[in-house]
């Protein structure tokens, strides 16, 4: 028998965005104020996400508030945070995604510092060695819309992209697979720095097929059990 799947509400991506946020946190990988999360409402310019001034793990779902692409404010109590620049134009460029995770996790950090793809030394970096972008524009934060374009168009039409001195953007056509990624993104980014660190020359790039192999057993078949096991751990 077919599993039903659950039923989209406004409630329901308000809510997914918390647990999000809140999944970050225990996983260590928030960043204060400084991280965004958001959905897109299916089939719309509009998505949910989380506000300004306010920590992950201080979110409930009513603080999350509802944007379009233009930064017009459809439905909150509160202003949108900042990071919607980026989120606007990647939305705006890439109708097949759905959700943004953004925080600047240690590790991922200092791979931007680098301003290049994490490498693929082990099936983490391999399942998205071919799925990254690097933006090199670094200004600060982000506040412009020129800026959120730019960097839109450094992810393409990949998964992740690399902002130089920034941080790392997973991007998904679920909230699911893009807190999984954001999760994956950082283990394959310690290991990448710590390989640095031993002065270990560039990682081997591994045939296509064992790219997409790693890709599909790390991400693919992994983000469903994962989230379940991200919010509710």
């Amino acid at each position: 028998m077919q599993q039903r799947k659950p039923m989209i509400t406004t409630q329901s991506l308000r809510e997914d965005v918390c647990r999000a946020c809140h999944a970050i946190v225990k996983q260590g990988l928030d960043s204060g104020p400084f991280g965004n999360i958001s959905i897109r409402v299916p089939g719309t310019d509009q998505f949910w996400v989380n506000p300004e001034g306010k920590v992950f793990n201080q979110l409930t779902p009513d603080d999350i508030v509802l944007i379009d692409v233009a930064g017009n404010l459809i439905s909150g109590n509160n202003q949108s945070h900042p990071g919607a620049f980026i989120h606007r134009e990647i939305y705006r460029l890439r109708a097949d995604i759905q959700a943004i995770v953004h925080t600047h996790s240690e590790y991922t950090v200092a791979v931007s510092l680098l301003g290049c793809v994490i490498e693929p030394y082990t099936q983490l970096g391999a399942a998205m060695y071919n799925d990254q972008g690097v933006y090199l524009g670094f200004t600060g934060p982000v506040r412009t819309t020129d800026e959120g374009v730019a960097i839109a168009e450094a992810l393409a039409d990949k998964s992740f992209v690399i902002a130089k001195n920034h941080g790392l953007f997973a991007t998904g056509t679920s909230i699911q697979a893009a807190l999984w990624d954001m999760v994956v993104a950082e283990m394959a980014a310690k290991v990448h720095v710590t390989a640095k660190q031993l002065g270990l020359p560039k990682a081997d790039v591994l045939p296509d097929e064992f790219m997409q192999k790693s890709r599909i057993e790390v991400r693919d078949r992994q983000h469903g059990f994962m989230w379940e096991a991200l919010v509710r751990g």
